[in-house]
């Protein structure tokens, strides 16, 4: 069993969640949403939640869990008209939304802005870069980081971290889609599950070590099933040669429409059946039974953790990847939703032999550990420790301080003090010259430095950057903030080279300059004059193509 990495506080920090559930999207991508939230919530970390209230929705679920829900109302719509018109290609699940992703976007804008979260989460298939770009760019106080939860691979996204948790999925399949700098992170390893699964683990899988037989059946075809397949799958049960004593247990969400339809089937079936509600203690339910009958979704990766084989049922198009992935490890065993009947009766008695339970079992308990949400919240602190957003107005005292400071000023072109007058005529000039990135840097959160970065030839893609750091600023901080300004340079902007310029007698920058990549291209006699004396200045160049073959791979 793998370790969990160990996570440093997220105490203070704000996370947004953009999630919906109905009767048509299902439940799955709020509760794995809810099953992040509960562990960044558990390292000091508040959570938001923005969904609207379509039929089905979550809403209560997500308030009884402890987190604020920021609801968007549902939209009355009678014909195609009453929706704006999307700008650019209509994306394969953009009804899901009941508006315009423009709509949409409007809607979150001033609940996100009114937040300041430090990361966004995204967790919706109508959703994609242009909502993206939407939102975060107009955020300019506090430019979130996003994190994309996909399982389609089929849009782009302008995300820091994209998870796809499925079998199967490699990083590849996202290639194009996001950003050169986007980690992404695949497969199950990154399961989100909640922390009983885990502790059941053990327990489990040592159960399932001794002779097995089926005695006890769960069903759980997700907390919707809109088109009532639980229903079909008790009936098909009732004509199955199965134990005397077998005790079916039936697991189905509040929301489920067809919920009084299955318990009068339950109360019909020839075995002990029951029909739970919203359970809260699902993984001992899965840890104690021998099979299951459940969706090829989300709770796949739930029965892999406690090696509960698995009759898998695709219920919606987006999960005959994961079905055909699990297939094909042995992990399961599939079911023809065309052709439920037989092929339930056929796969029951395949999987009751006692070889056929025990070799799926460990097929799937081989395929996730449990530990997946750690993993991802270590991945998200990684791409979070650093990052570059725009100078606002209430940096300017701070900036100030660090740029009057003695051991920043005396390399300065200008080394005597500024007044605040004078830096904040500067700054609003500077600011409204759109080739001019007046740019803060932050480690976990904490203003590092600045760096003032100007394309002078737009035409040639040149720019030249100058920066200083604050003078607490703990070590290494500068090879982040250079590492952080080069992937800003070259992937952000696209720029084609980028120049700087260093006092001759400024030997630690020289340095420094040499260790991101830089060339030393030319030396500048007597080009400076401080008032006293004359300075040679040492011109620098890196071009992208060298900070890609170099720097590239190591920034973050």
């Amino acid at each position: 069993m793998s370790e969990a990495p160990i996570l440093s506080g997220l105490q203070g920090q704000i996370i947004a969640f953009r999630a919906d559930a109905s009767l048509e999207i299902g439940s799955g991508h709020v509760m794995r949403c809810l099953t992040l939230a509960d562990t960044l919530q558990a390292h000091g970390a508040e959570c938001h939640f923005l969904c609207r209230e379509h039929a089905g929705h979550l809403c209560e679920l997500i308030e009884t869990r402890g987190f604020s829900v920021h609801r968007l109302p549902k939209e009355q719509a009678t014909d195609g008209n009453d929706t704006e018109p999307s700008v650019g290609p209509e994306l394969a699940h953009a009804h899901w939304l009941g508006v315009s992703w423009e709509q949409d976007a409007a809607a979150c804008l001033p609940i996100l802005a009114a937040l300041s979260p430090t990361w966004l989460v995204a967790d919706h298939y109508a959703l994609d870069q242009r909502w993206e770009t939407a939102v975060i760019r107009k955020l300019s106080d506090a430019v979130p980081r996003l994190l994309v939860i996909d399982d389609l691979a089929d849009r782009p996204h302008i995300a820091d971290v994209l998870l796809d948790q499925n079998l199967g999925r490699k990083a590849e399949g996202y290639r194009g889609l996001v950003p050169d700098t986007c980690r992404v992170l695949v497969g199950p390893r990154y399961a989100l599950l909640r922390p009983e699964f885990a502790e059941w683990r053990e327990a489990s899988l040592q159960r399932r070590t001794r002779q097995p037989r089926l005695q006890r059946l769960l069903i759980n075809l997700g907390g919707v099933d809109k088109d009532n397949i639980t229903g079909r799958v008790l009936e098909a049960l009732a004509s199955c040669d199965l134990p005397d004593d077998l005790r079916i247990s039936v697991v189905m969400g509040a929301t489920a429409p067809w919920r009084e339809v299955v318990s009068a089937q339950a109360r019909a079936m020839p075995w002990s059946t029951e029909v739970v509600v919203n359970v809260t203690d699902m993984a001992r339910r899965m840890a104690e039974a021998d099979l299951a009958i459940g969706a090829a979704g989300s709770t796949s990766w739930e029965r892999c953790c406690l090696g509960l084989p698995t009759l898998m049922v695709v219920m919606a198009d987006n999960q005959r990847v994961i079905a055909g992935a699990l297939a094909e490890k042995g992990a399961a065993l599939s079911l023809g939703l065309a052709e439920l009947e037989s092929s339930l009766m056929a796969q029951l008695m395949a999987v009751t032999g006692l070889d056929t339970l025990v070799k799926v079992s460990q097929q799937a308990a081989d395929l996730v550990d449990g530990q997946g949400t750690a993993h991802v919240l270590a991945e998200l602190q990684r791409v979070g420790y650093r990052r570059l957003r725009p100078m606002q107005e209430h940096d300017l005292e701070v900036v100030l301080a660090w740029r009057n400071h003695p051991d920043v000023r005396r390399h300065m072109y200008t080394q005597r003090l500024i007044t605040l007058d004078e830096h904040r005529v500067w700054f609003e000039r500077a600011s409204q010259t759109p080739l001019r990135h007046l740019l803060i840097y932050e480690q976990n959160g904490e203003p590092l430095g600045f760096v003032n970065l100007t394309v002078v030839d737009s035409t040639a893609g040149r720019a030249e950057w100058g920066f200083y750091l604050a003078p607490e600023a703990p070590c290494g901080s500068g090879q982040g903030l250079g590492q952080s300004t080069l992937t800003y340079a070259f992937k952000t902007l696209g720029l084609h080279k980028l120049c700087g310029e260093v006092l001759a007698d400024n030997q630690r920058s020289q340095r420094f300059h040499a260790r991101l990549g830089f060339h030393r291209e030319a030396t500048l006699r007597d080009h400076f004059h401080d008032g006293t004396t004359y300075h040679d200045v040492i011109g620098f160049g890196l071009l992208a193509d060298e900070w890609r073959d170099s720097q590239g791979a190591d920034t973050p």
